[in-house]
């Protein structure tokens, strides 16, 4: 949950925390990774210039009320995940991880690098990515397994527009008759 930041800590010392660890999972897996200044963090491998990024966070919106049990300790009922953020975006981004270990794992050859970027402020703004995008190169293709299956390719909001043109005489270059 975003919290107070401080020098090092951009959004909170616990989201902090939860970057370093998913980082840790990923070093633990054989990916390199970076982290950069606590904003944002990525783990990757494969080879080249080019990048297929898997766009997802590990912050949380606070926990609300009507929960049974503690929603920040993770329990398993009727073959269900309870857990804050589990859905949204933990489990999705843990699973895109946990393929790409196995892709990387079976020596797969890809033509490009794959690239598991963890946002820490998707909940509450988009200052991580606004951060990433002025320190590292943007990727090629990039998707969000964010939210429901089985891909979202837009959620930050709809852009709606209208073009008007005056058409007098020549309407896609044919004259009106």
């Amino acid at each position: 949950i975003k919290d107070v930041p401080d020098e090092f800590n951009p959004f909170g010392k616990g989201v902090a925390k939860g970057l370093n660890c998913v980082l840790d999972i990923a070093k633990s897996y054989g990916f390199n990774t970076v982290n950069l200044d606590n904003y944002v963090g990525y783990a990757e491998f494969g080879q080249g210039d080019e990048y297929v990024g898997v766009l997802g966070h590990i912050d949380v919106v606070p926990e609300g009320n009507g929960w049974n049990t503690n929603p920040f300790e993770p329990i398993i009922k009727d073959e269900k995940l309870y857990a804050r953020g589990a859905i949204d975006d933990k489990g999705p981004i843990m699973a895109a991880l946990y393929a790409a270990k196995l892709l990387k794992d079976s020596n797969v050859k890809l033509s490009k690098k794959v690239r598991i970027i963890f946002g820490t402020n998707e909940e509450s703004g988009t200052e991580d990515i606004d951060y990433y995008l002025k320190k590292e190169k943007a990727p090629k293709y990039c998707f969000t397994p964010d939210a429901y299956f089985p891909i979202v390719t837009s959620e930050k909001g709809i852009f709606t527009f209208e073009l008007v043109q005056k058409l007098e005489n020549n309407l896609c270059g044919y004259k009106k008759k």
